[in-house]
């Protein structure tokens, strides 16, 4: 069989009967399976993308090559990754951590070469067992390595992830016909540059337009979160099919879902939180449009592959054009109209900030820890946290930067010098936060401009064919939406009505007490509590942070919801103390004395601050604020009661403060003792 009747096959196979290459797929193709070739593909979401990886895979396959490695970044994706390889009669099987019983079967079947494709992320690469045991052997017979998401290796793309640097390592060992194939939907001429540095001056690169015909676009800027919700909640029924709705932080997600099905609307909340098997249940139901929409977080992202995503639903702005084109690609691949809209609101710039801020961690940081490693033979994760004033994921990602870099190297969960050389500026962090920043300014550039916005994405995308749209809301001057303020009002009181449960700590932090982790013992261990809102948010939030920072009073319109909530706690209090400040001393202990007025229990102000010690936010990991906060607290035994106690403090973060007093206070004889704070601080997560 020729090659010209092979792809035919193979197309028809993968597509179905009468299905014709769209232009360049059949390039792409030709270049994957060239030996030792090195090809990098930048085409638009939906183009199709696998298809010239896995019909590249079935023609080496048949003349007896090896089988292909597919690095791919989210679990999600795999799955979509490996039903459409069955279509190709492809055996396609993944190594990850939801399929650990499997993994000594799947290494026999890759042994004898029953396995056509291997999934990995570029984390088991990483791994050391997979690294030794099977890593070495694929790498010898493999003809293809295709590095999907392939953005994510340059430090400019914007979801850098530094395993993906590992992959490098692979390249190198790959046999001399071993062939590389990159895809993207999301590189610019710079991460372009960057990729063409890092896999070979020899890189051919086939670039095709990224304008999408079937997306319309709209911008609503509703600084208000209730607002945002009162319109969600409008627009979304009168949108045929099913779509997403993206948020920036897990909390966000939950709770818009949980409005929308207040409000009649079948919608889930997807991220990185859930369990496995809750995760593809929902993306079952999503691809059998069961589910109106799903409010997700980027969890639910590159290459999710759904061809009938009727719209996509920002909540908040995300933090670079480069992002927002990759999660607007999910709608419209099948659908000749598939509606767009970014809302902006009065959070966004302070989430993406920090996202910008924490994405590398500072140079302080990296020194604390190479110093903190020079003077032991090896440390783990938890000890470098211990000997470090910095967050936990801040450690864990400058020692994965540091080991893919080759300053550390590790053994199983510990690591040790490597690199004597190795200096902090091969990371190239300050360029890259830089670059963050001008991102985030460009996208609210694409939220401010007059002109055509999908003309604006393809211009910032460097796309070859930048045009006018015609159908976006500048182009098609589309009216502003009215929201109806009966819908608005109630957005308010279900924010409202949102408390979030403090979770009881149930370990001592690393290094607290000279030792690893131990537990609370189980007399002292708090009960779950309550915080009442999210600081600043548009419920009782915002009235906290004008309490805190404007007046310097807690109003008493808070004490009706805070007695609603706390008459819901499973164990009634029967006394309060609070935590003080000696920078606010009237603040929290003014607000406590008339909460337990309302709640007609005794306010006893047993705990004091017997020094001044640095905020808690100065504090970046537990070990540092739990420290911070027991030793600045004591508690007077005299004043102790010993029912069930509620322990108030304003805002909420770690939880350690609460935790370091809350066990003070069970050891002076108090009964279970209760976390309760006015507002949380603005989750800070992205997953």
């Amino acid at each position: 069989m020729d090659w010209e009747v092979r792809l035919r096959a193979a197309l028809e196979q993968g597509v179905g009967p009468g299905a014709v290459w769209r232009e360049g797929q059949l390039e792409a193709i030709l270049a994957a399976v060239e030996p030792g070739g090195r090809t990098l593909v930048v085409q638009r979401t939906g183009w199709g993308k696998s298809l010239v990886y896995f019909v590249a895979t079935r023609l080496l396959r048949d003349v007896g090559c090896g089988p292909t490695i597919l690095v791919s970044p989210l679990l999600a994706l795999m799955r979509n990754q490996r039903d459409t390889a069955a279509r190709l009669k492809l055996r396609a099987v993944s190594i990850d951590s939801t399929n650990r019983d499997e993994w000594a079967s799947l290494e026999h079947e890759l042994d004898e070469d029953r396995v056509d494709i291997l999934l990995v992320s570029p984390e088991r690469l990483g791994n050391p067992d997979f690294a030794k045991r099977t890593l070495p052997m694929l790498e010898r017979r493999c003809r293809l390595l295709v590095i999907d998401e392939a953005h994510c290796i340059s430090d400019w793309g914007h979801d850098f992830r530094p395993d993906y640097r590992r992959i490098l390592d692979t390249v190198r060992r790959l046999p001399v016909d071993g062939s590389v194939l990159g895809t993207t939907a999301t590189a610019n001429d710079r991460v372009i540059a960057d990729v063409r540095h890092q896999l070979g001056a020899n890189l051919t690169v086939l670039r095709g337009p990224l304008m999408r015909e079937s997306l319309r676009l709209r911008v609503v800027s509703l600084a208000d979160q209730a607002e945002r919700y009162a319109f969600v909640a409008k627009f979304l029924p009168k949108l045929p099919g099913s779509g997403l709705v993206y948020t920036l932080t897990v909390n966000d997600a939950r709770r818009l879902a949980q409005w929308l099905r207040d409000n009649g609307i079948d919608a889930r909340s997807y991220h990185a939180d859930l369990p496995h098997e809750e995760r593809v249940a929902l993306e079952d139901a999503f691809q059998r449009n069961e589910v109106k929409a799903l409010c997700a977080t980027t969890a639910l992202g590159m290459g999710y592959d759904k061809a009938d995503v009727g719209f996509v639903v920002h909540f908040q702005r995300p933090g670079s054009v480069i992002a927002y084109y990759q999660q607007i690609g999910r709608a419209g691949r099948a659908l000749e109209r598939a509606e767009v809209v970014l809302l902006e609101g009065s959070e966004d710039d302070e989430i993406n900030t920090y996202f910008i801020e924490s994405a590398f961690p500072d140079e302080s940081v990296f020194e604390a820890v190479r110093s903190a490693v020079r003077g032991r033979e090896s440390m783990s994760l938890d000890e470098c946290v211990a000997a470090t004033n910095a967050s936990r994921g801040q450690v864990d990602k400058a020692l994965k930067l540091m080991e893919v870099s080759g300053a550390l190297v590790r053994d199983g969960t510990r690591y040790r010098l490597g690199a004597v050389d190795w200096h902090y500026g091969v990371l190239r962090s300050a360029e890259v936060i830089a670059a963050r920043r001008r991102e985030l300014e460009q996208m609210r550039e694409y939220a401010r401009t007059t002109g055509c916005r999908m003309e604006f994405l393809a211009r910032a995308l460097d796309d070859p064919d930048p045009h006018v749209c015609g159908k976006c809301d500048r182009c098609a001057h589309l009216p502003l939406p009215t929201i109806p303020r009966e819908l608005v009002l109630s957005a308010m009181r279900a924010l409202r009505r949102h408390a979030h449960t403090i979770r009881p700590r149930l370990q001592f932090p690393p290094g607290a007490f000279g030792v690893g982790r131990t537990k609370i013992p189980a007399g002292l261990v708090l009960e779950p509590g309550i915080a009442l809102s999210v600081y600043g948010d548009a419920g009782w939030g915002k009235l906290v942070r004008i309490g805190k920072y404007e007046t310097g009073r807690y109003p008493d319109e808070l004490l009706a919801p805070c007695v609603e909530a706390i008459a819901g706690l499973p164990n009634p209090i029967e006394w309060l103390t609070w935590i003080p400040s000696l920078r606010h001393p009237n603040l929290v202990g003014g607000f406590a004395e008339r909460l337990a007025k309302a709640l007609g229990v005794p306010g006893h102000a047993c705990v004091a601050k017997q020094k001044v010690t640095p905020e808690q936010k100065e504090m970046r990991n537990s070990t540092r604020q739990f420290l911070n906060a027991w030793e600045a607290f004591e508690v007077d035994e005299t004043r102790v009661l010993p029912g069930a106690c509620l322990l108030l403090d304003d805002v909420v973060d770690s939880g350690w403060t609460l935790t370091a007093v809350g066990t003070r206070l069970r050891k002076a004889g108090s009964g279970p003792v209760v976390p309760f704070a006015l507002a949380s601080a603005r989750p800070r997560d992205d997953a």
